[in-house]
């Protein structure tokens, strides 16, 4: 029995240590939607939304602090998807969600508290 207590202490300690937090510091890793598109290092993925005609892919991911709550994604991470390539259309920008293109592929990136969303969107969409 203090085996499992003490398993079960030892499991609650290094899940305490895992911190889906944004840090610029921490780095960004490729879409798993996109490889040229990126995301924070520590950006937890959870269950996309439904494709649909305009959607072509989709990948949704939980960080703490990547938005406040107008939706506002930190200056940092806007810095980073255009030092990857992308250029942010910011004439189809509609409240928090960023359009950003690159080589013909347009992604679009929704930010909420704590939440976000990458989309690629499909060919037959122009913005």
């Amino acid at each position: 029995m203090k085996r499992i207590a003490g398993i079960l202490i030892l499991g609650v300690w290094l899940l305490s240590g895992c911190s889906y937090t944004f840090a610029h510091e921490d780095g960004y890793r490729m879409a798993v939607i996109n490889e040229g598109f990126p995301v924070p290092n520590n950006a937890y993925e959870l269950k996309p939304e439904d494709c649909t005609t305009e959607i072509a892919k989709s990948a949704k991911y939980k960080m703490n602090g990547i938005g406040d709550e107008e939706g506002t994604p930190p200056a940092e991470y806007l810095d980073e998807i255009e030092k990857w390539g992308w250029t942010e259309m910011l004439e189809a920008r509609v409240g928090n969600v960023h359009y950003f293109k690159k080589n013909g592929k347009v992604m679009s990136l929704i930010i909420q508290r704590d939440v976000f969303d990458v989309f690629e969107m499909s060919d037959e969409v122009k913005l």
